[in-house]
């Protein structure tokens, strides 16, 4: 059974900076609208099995990268909920560190 899908308000924000940056900087949305497309399967297959992602030194938050970003997520037996989106380019965070 697919868990509830819930998006955090500091995931959001980072996802509306970042298609906005790429919408600005490319004069188009077709990568933006790619990505997205991406993501939102991601997404799906995380609520379907959330431990698809890398473990994290907290047992209920996993990480999984795509496209060059890391969605950190946290989930239980009902629900996942999105955290962050973050640029795998930048410095990675030690409580998200593999273990």
């Amino acid at each position: 059974m697919a868990r509830l899908i819930e998006f955090g308000r500091r995931f959001t924000n980072q996802l509306q900076k970042t298609l906005t940056f790429y919408d600005e900087r490319n004069g188009s949305d077709t990568y933006s609208r790619h990505l997205l497309k991406c993501l939102l399967e991601d997404v799906n297959r995380i609520a379907q099995t959330p431990t698809i992602g890398s473990p994290s030194t907290r047992p209920d938050v996993r990480f999984i990268y795509l496209m060059g970003f890391t969605i950190i997520y946290r989930y239980n037996s009902r629900r996942v909920t999105i955290l962050s989106l973050r640029s795998s380019a930048r410095k990675t965070l030690k409580v998200y560190k593999k273990q």
